[in-house]
C-alpha cells in the first residue's frame, strides 16, 4: 500500500493508532471487524548485470548525476523473484537477460523494502526506459559499492569474486538528517548545523529554503545572518507541522519559480514538511506521476493524517 489507511477498507470506520510493544500498528475500532494495517516491507529485485564482460550501472532520472546503481523493480502479483528480475532488466535495459545466481536479500528499512539480489548476465544492444537518464559499464574491478541499499548486494558479489574495493562515500551532505536530492537542482533535508551550511555552499548550492519555525525544537539560532554570510539567498516559510496551509504551498511553489535556475537547498526540522512540499511541486509543477513522486516522499516518512489531508486538498486544488 503506498499511502497510509484513513479509515478501515472493511467497515470504513476511522483506524486508531495502537500501540503494540515498540511498535504502533493502525486498527479498526470495531473488534467484529479486526482488521489491521500490517504495512509489511515491500519486495523489490535487483540485478546486478554483467553485460559482456562488464558490469552495467544505470542512473535514475531522479537520481544526482553522478550516482549510478543498479537496476531494480516491485515485485509484480503472481510473479516469483527470478522472473520479476528479469522482466525489469528487459523493461528498464531491453536487455534479455539469464539469471547466474541468486547474491542475496537485504533490508532497506528507509524504504520499508526487503530488496531480493540476483547476478544476470545479458548481451546486445542497451534500450534504457524512460525511468533511467543513462547508463555506464564497468570491470568489476573498477566497481566501488555504495553504503546502503543495493550497494551491500554489490559488495558481496564482488567479493564472492575475489575483488575488495573500498566503498564508495557519498557526498558529504548525506550526514544531514534524510538528506535527499531531487535531480541536480534542490537538495532536501532536516535541519542541518552551521558547519553543514558550509558544505552546502561548497556543494554550489546558492540558496536556502526553511519551512521550519524559527521556535521549532532544533531549529538553529541566527541562521538566517549564517546563510546570508556564506553568500547564498535565504527564503524562510514557516509553516506550522500541525497546521499546514495551502498558503504555505503558493508561497514555496513562488520561491522556486522566483529562484530560477539556481541549485536550490530546502530544509525544516527532519525534511517532513519539505518533502510533502516537493512531492506537490513535483505532481503539480513538474507533472510527475503521483506513483513516482510517492517514492521520494516515503523514503522520508509516510505523512500523518493532518499531513495526508493537507496533500489531498492540494492535489484536488490544483496547481497553485
Amino acid at each position: 500500500m503506498s499511502r497510509p489507511f484513513k479509515f478501515c477498507p472493511r467497515c470504513a470506520q476511522p483506524l486508531e493508532n495502537v500501540a503494540e510493544g515498540v511498535l504502533t500498528r493502525q486498527r479498526c475500532p470495531d473488534k467484529a471487524c479486526g482488521f489491521v494495517h500490517w504495512n509489511n516491507p515491500v519486495p523489490v529485485v535487483a540485478a546486478i548485470i554483467e553485460h559482456e564482460g562488464q558490469v552495467l550501472l544505470a542512473r535514475n532520472k531522479l537520481w544526482p548525476a553522478k550516482f549510478f546503481g543498479l537496476v531494480t523493480g516491485f515485485l509484480e502479483k503472481d510473479e516469483t523473484p527470478e522472473v520479476g528480475v528479469l522482466r525489469e532488466v528487459a523493461e528498464e535495459t531491453g536487455l534479455e537477460g539469464r539469471i547466474e545466481g541468486f547474491v542475496g536479500h537485504y533490508g532497506f528499512a528507509q524504504m520499508n523494502q526487503l530488496i531480493i539480489a540476483f547476478h544476470v548476465s545479458a548481451a546486445g544492444p542497451i534500450t534504457l526506459n524512460e525511468e533511467l537518464a543513462e547508463y555506464k559499464r564497468l570491470p568489476p574491478e573498477k566497481v566501488r559499492p555504495w553504503p546502503s541499499g543495493t550497494g551491500h548486494a554489490m559488495r558481496d558479489w564482488l567479493a564472492a569474486r575475489g575483488h575488495h574495493p573500498e566503498v564508495r562515500p557519498f557526498t558529504p551532505l548525506v550526514a544531514i538528517q534524510n538528506f535527499l536530492p531531487l535531480g541536480e537542482r534542490i537538495g532536501s533535508a532536516g535541519q542541518p548545523t552551521a558547519e553543514q551550511f558550509m558544505l552546502i555552499a561548497q556543494e554550489g548550492y546558492k540558496a536556502v529554503i526553511n519551512l521550519a519555525l524559527a521556535t521549532s525544537p532544533g531549529a538553529l539560532p541566527g541562521e538566517p545572518e549564517l546563510v546570508a554570510g556564506l553568500g547564498l539567498d535565504y527564503v524562510h516559510i514557516p509553516v506550522e507541522f500541525g497546521a499546514p496551509q495551502l498558503d504555505h504551498l503558493r508561497q514555496f511553489f513562488a520561491a522556486l519559480d522566483l529562484l530560477g535556475d539556481r541549485k536550490v537547498f530546502v530544509h525544516c526540522i527532519a525534511n517532513k514538511r519539505v518533502s510533502a512540499f516537493l512531492f506537490l511541486y513535483r505532481v503539480l509543477k513538474l507533472g510527475h506521476a503521483i506513483t513516482d513522486a510517492e517514492l521520494a516522499l516515503h523514503r522520508v516518512w509516510m505523512p500523518d493524517p493532518v499531513w495526508q489531508d493537507f496533500i489531498d486538498r492540494a492535489l484536488r486544488a490544483g496547481p497553485p
